[in-house]
């Protein structure tokens, strides 16, 4: 991960340089790349590290809202609890900042920024084809794959079916092969308008 300097009010932060791609097209989508900046923070084990270099910038002063997103994977509390804990240990509670967070897919849910994806696109011609791939799959697999890791097995093989098949999901969302439109996306997206409602807040606050 190459090094990161604040340059907007708001910040959105995911996982790794999938979810980078990934909420880069959303924000862009949206017509908010002039106000939030999107980056990585290089793995979960990452997050307390990055966020007190994000504190220890110069320029944190002109940072007014910071969304943090993670996945859930098997356990939506625990994840919620680990992000809280990196917030809390980093001291960003202390500092006048906005902080969310967001923990993918949707409220008390596992699993991960697939399970949105899944539901977007379900509803696509090609998506019986996945599912048959699917199928096939289990009947010849031994391998014991968690909920979270079919979504993504799932995901792979619909990526498959674009045109460039050999698109990651960031770069497919950086093609807009991605329905940012779909229903299933509204709640990250109400998110990711209340860091840009967090900034509007403060420099009123501030005028």
């Amino acid at each position: 991960m190459s090094k990161f300097s604040i340059e907007k009010p708001a910040l959105l932060i995911g996982e790794g340089r999938e979810e980078e791609l990934f909420f880069c097209a959303m924000v862009n989508h949206l017509g908010l790349s002039s106000s939030i900046q999107v980056t990585q923070y290089g793995g979960k084990n990452n997050l307390q590290g990055f966020l007190a270099g994000l504190k220890a910038q110069t320029t944190f002063s002109k940072l007014s809202a910071l969304g943090i997103t993670r996945d859930a994977d098997q356990d939506h509390a625990a994840a919620l609890a680990s992000v809280k804990t990196a917030v809390r240990k980093s001291k960003l509670s202390d500092t006048p900042l906005h902080v969310g967070t967001y923990i993918l897919p949707k409220k008390d849910t596992s699993g991960a920024l697939e399970a949105l994806v899944i539901e977007a696109v379900s509803t696509y011609p090609n998506w019986s084809c996945v599912e048959q791939f699917m199928t096939c799959v289990s009947e010849n697999d031994k391998a014991q794959l968690s909920p979270t890791e079919m979504d993504k097995r799932r995901v792979h093989a619909w990526l498959s079916t674009l045109p460039k098949p050999d698109l990651r999901l960031g770069e497919a969302a950086q093609k807009k092969f991605i329905p940012f439109d779909h229903v299933a996306f509204n709640p990250i997206i109400r998110f990711i308008q209340s860091l840009l409602t967090a900034v509007e807040t403060r420099s009123t606050t501030h005028a």
